[in-house]
């Protein structure tokens, strides 16, 4: 018969006795409580990559799935699209996502009539 004293964090004594497995696992448990372990990350795709997203640059990228950018847009179309969802942003806070999107190359900016559009590359 296997035994174990433990002292646990919040200063309270516990004596286990029981076979070896039975031990083992309730010391498992102990170091371990609900709510306390490490989520080991995993490896994933555009799927997870995307619940991973959040603020402007992550729903515009979202958009750019969804094949929204595959006619021009103006800044104000964007910024409606994304309302349409849920998420209001002024312009100037869409704006530098959208520079950031170009320069990834995720997204093409175009000079048309002295305002920008944006494209999918």
């Amino acid at each position: 018969m296997a035994k174990a004293n433990l002292v646990l964090p919040n200063g309270a004594k516990v004596k286990i006795e029981g076979s070896a497995e039975e031990v083992a696992s309730v010391l498992a448990k102990l170091s371990h409580p609900p709510g306390t372990e490490h989520k080991k990350k995993k490896k994933g795709g555009a799927a997870q990559a995307a619940l991973r997203r959040k603020g402007p640059t992550g729903y515009i990228a979202d958009l750019a799935e969804e094949g929204f950018f595959k006619t021009k847009r103006t800044l104000s179309e964007v910024q409606k699209k994304l309302e349409e969802k849920g998420h209001i942003y002024a312009q100037t806070s869409l704006s530098p996502p959208l520079i950031r999107l170009v320069r990834k190359k995720a997204l093409r900016r175009i000079r048309e009539k002295k305002s920008w559009v944006y494209v999918q590359s």
